[in-house]
């Protein structure tokens, strides 16, 4: 893999006349974070001076597996060295996967390091998955794959961190992530997921995640049940046909976990935030999706609260249990469907991921109302309506009336 000399101070002189260290060369930062009880991963290593590299003999993963290897033998922290594109499309600090890059389960680990690439070069399998964590940090730069896999995989599977197959008080960042799917817009069946939460063997909890960018993904975060109370922020995602997958229609139960997204789909077939899990938080901006696909309650999404400026595409709301809530900067008014008043003594339910007020618009002959809300609590009131009154329902609340005469009604949504 060939590299700048001059970024990276690659070029050595003779071993009787040794050159100093220069700011910014290779030799530099391997003194530097040798210092810091790192082992160091460098562009040519280890014939530049790096620990391990794309060098490192027998290597399927530019010296990277190997590094963290030694680094959990050794007790120590890992860095990549990385640097920046001298011209467009030219230049950057790469390293090739010809594997999967397995992170190993670690405690109390850190892994750092500038910003680079990894190229996963199969066309099948998932590019780096990682194992169980507790009280990490790992820092990646902009993983970019080949196949329909994973781009990256949390995945906790061994019994590490004090006895528990867990990823657990850990933080991950990465600047990008890019499957295998058209970058450039051209095509609207994209590949591969950017990101999944993986918790069929062990449990992903209390984690904080940001990613910069998530790009040409069928789906760019996937968060599985039994993944709970985690941060995940991503700044873009775009050119992806779905961009974030809470639970699943057979396992749904993905809760408690926090959701900051930007999204742009950007192509067809594209769908903003699907959610099958529970009592999740999710702030995002919608700038493109398919009619009624900016945000989908699926049937067994129930309690989650959604935030949003922006929402494309509008909302689908199949949810059985109809308790989420969505807050929303644009309402839609009038927009919102008024039902028909149920026959007397029977109840009409506010479907509705938002508070609507109900305005009278003509009393009938009513003797008795009930509000009741989704845990069954009720208000009972007894008298008529009169012309103009309003009441609210919150998502879940229902109401009955016991009548002579049937009133009407008109619902608004409010936001």
């Amino acid at each position: 893999m060939a590299f700048l000399a001059v970024a990276f101070g690659a070029a050595r002189g003779a071993d009787e006349n040794p050159q100093p260290a220069q700011p910014g060369s290779v030799a530099t930062v391997v003194k530097q974070y040798h210092r810091l009880h790192y082992l160091v991963v460098t562009p040519d290593g280890p014939e530049d001076g790096g620990d391990f590299g794309p060098k490192t003999p027998g290597t399927k993963t530019s010296g990277i597996q190997e590094a963290l290897h030694h680094a959990k033998v050794q007790r120590k922290d890992v860095y990549l060295v990385g640097g920046g594109f001298p011209e467009a499309f030219k230049g950057g600090v790469a390293y090739r996967l010809d594997e999967t890059l397995h992170v190993p389960w670690m405690q109390q680990f850190r892994l750092d390091g500038g910003e680079y690439q990894i190229h996963y070069t199969p066309r099948e399998g998932d590019a780096v998955v990682i194992d169980s964590q507790m009280n990490c940090r790992l820092k990646f730069g902009l993983v970019v794959t080949a196949a329909d896999g994973a781009v990256v995989r949390i995945a906790p599977t061994s019994k590490g961190p004090d006895g528990f197959s867990c990823i657990v008080a850990s933080t991950f960042e990465f600047n990008g992530m890019v499957g295998a799917g058209d970058v450039w817009g051209k095509s609207s069946d994209q590949k591969s997921t950017g990101l999944i939460l993986d918790s069929s063997k062990g449990g992903i909890s209390g984690n904080k995640i940001f990613i910069n960018e998530i790009n040409g993904c069928r789906r760019g975060i996937y968060v599985m049940q039994g993944c709970g109370n985690n941060t995940i922020e991503a700044q873009w995602i775009h050119l992806t046909n779905l961009a974030v997958q809470v639970g699943d229609t057979d396992r749904p139960n993905a809760s408690g976990n926090r959701i900051m997204a930007g999204i742009s789909g950007d192509i067809p077939k594209t769908t903003g935030l699907q959610v099958f899990g529970h009592h999740n938080t999710f702030v995002v901006d919608v700038f493109s999706a398919d009619p009624g696909r900016g945000l989908v309650f699926e049937p067994p999404a129930h309690g989650n609260l959604v935030m949003s400026s922006n929402l494309a595409g509008g909302i689908s709301n199949h949810a059985q249990k109809p308790t989420n809530r969505m807050i929303t900067a644009s309402s839609l008014g009038r927009d919102v469907p008024t039902p028909p008043v149920a026959a007397s003594g029977a109840d009409v339910v506010n479907c509705h991921p938002f508070l609507v007020e109900v305005r009278v618009l003509k009393p009938g002959k009513v003797s008795q109302w009930i509000e009741t809300d989704p845990e069954g609590k009720a208000r009972v009131f007894d008298g008529p309506l009169t012309t103009g009154q309003t009441f609210t329902l919150n998502p879940g609340d229902r109401v009955r009336f016991s009548y002579q005469e049937a009133p009407s009604w008109y619902w608004k949504g409010l936001f």
